[in-house]
């Protein structure tokens, strides 16, 4: 879906926004706290169903106002909307159809975001590389879902017996079953891992000389005894009892981000990870059977001239609709691409302006 229309209230600091979208770029600017990343959270909204800066409702929703609605159109003239209150539930429009879950959401508007808490991905734990690995499964493998989802609805179950100090015959059956899902997201995992990490090479190569590798563990055997995970978990059932949750399977999954064996977060600056981090994200959308929206919030921070020279120029070889903020007039980046491929905006306290 590519967006030709955008309307915004009553989030944070914006009363109110109605802005046309070019089908490429669209560059907002401003100073600190004049609403630019409001707006890119009003579009993730949009495909997420929440912010990627808080789960909570208050502090997105405006100041005296009961709700926020964030509206968007297609070229195609489909339609999109949500609206969050304080009163009522979430409600989420496809096409003015009631949509029953945030997934649906995805599937219509596929989004990737690129913000300050990206370096989370290296400085983080497993669980926000793991959430990288699902988005793209999600999107690429779409029978992931269902199976992830039963896998999650397994290990609760065990997770519970293990709070009860069952005895293990009763996991048995359980065990078997997280087995056979745990092979089945391993080999989907895999699978598309090892696309993933071909297509983060080629893109890391044009936009920087870094030699760093991504590496794929699967959440149990690391040391790759050939054992299987029911095995595994009988095995452990002594120490899973006194811990109380299952310590192995696809939940515990991670990729290692390393340059010539060490850990990227221990030998790369800022700037370099930054760099390696888009390089990973931009690869996960080269794999969508269709167009990605990106969001991409204060381009600039962190990155030399050179850098950002090199990712616009990326940028525009490739399809996708963008928009990218910055706090000065991204007239470097402009000069990147054809007068007729973007629209600019100016934003101060809340208030946009096209330029």
């Amino acid at each position: 879906m590519i967006l030709s229309e955008l309307k915004i209230h009553h989030l944070r600091n914006i009363s109110s926004v109605h802005l046309g979208l070019s089908p490429r770029f669209n560059f907002i600017f401003g100073p600190n706290g004049s609403g630019k990343t409001s707006i890119i959270e009003g579009l993730y909204l949009l495909s997420c169903g929440h912010s990627f800066r808080s789960r909570e409702i208050s502090p997105i929703i405006s100041y005296e106002q009961p709700s926020l609605t964030v509206f968007a159109r297609s070229q195609q003239e489909e339609t999109i909307s949500i609206q969050k209150s304080y009163s009522e539930a979430t409600q989420i429009k496809l096409n003015n159809q009631f949509c029953s879950t945030t997934s649906q959401l995805a599937y219509a508007l596929p989004c990737q975001i690129f913000y300050a808490d990206i370096f989370q991905i290296i400085d983080a734990g497993p669980s926000v590389r793991r959430s990288l690995l699902d988005w793209g499964l999600f999107h690429v493998k779409h029978n992931y879902h269902s199976i992830w989802k039963e896998y999650r609805r397994v290990l609760k179950q065990r997770n519970a017996l293990l709070k009860q100090h069952a005895p293990h015959i009763h996991f048995i059956p359980w065990n078997k079953q997280l087995g056979l899902l745990a092979n089945q997201l391993h080999l989907l995992r895999e699978e598309y891992f090892n696309q993933w990490e071909q297509a983060f090479i080629t893109v890391l190569s044009e936009l920087s000389d870094l030699d760093c590798t991504i590496t794929y563990y699967k959440g149990w055997d690391k040391k790759n005894s050939g054992k299987d995970l029911e095995h595994i978990l009988s095995e452990c059932f002594t120490s899973d009892l006194q811990k109380s949750y299952t310590q192995y399977g696809p939940h515990q999954a991670d990729i290692v981000i390393e340059i010539n064996h060490n850990k990227a977060k221990q030998v790369l600056s800022r700037g370099q990870q930054k760099v390696v981090l888009i390089s990973l994200r931009l690869a996960q959308a080269n794999l969508l059977q269709q167009d990605c929206l990106y969001l991409i919030d204060d381009l600039p921070a962190e990155l030399d001239e050179d850098h950002q020279k090199k990712i616009m120029d990326y940028l525009a070889k490739r399809t996708g609709q963008y928009v990218i903020t910055s706090t000065n007039h991204p007239s470097p980046f402009i000069s990147a691409i054809s007068s007729q491929e973007y629209l600019l905006y100016q934003i101060n306290e809340g208030i946009l302006n096209q330029r």
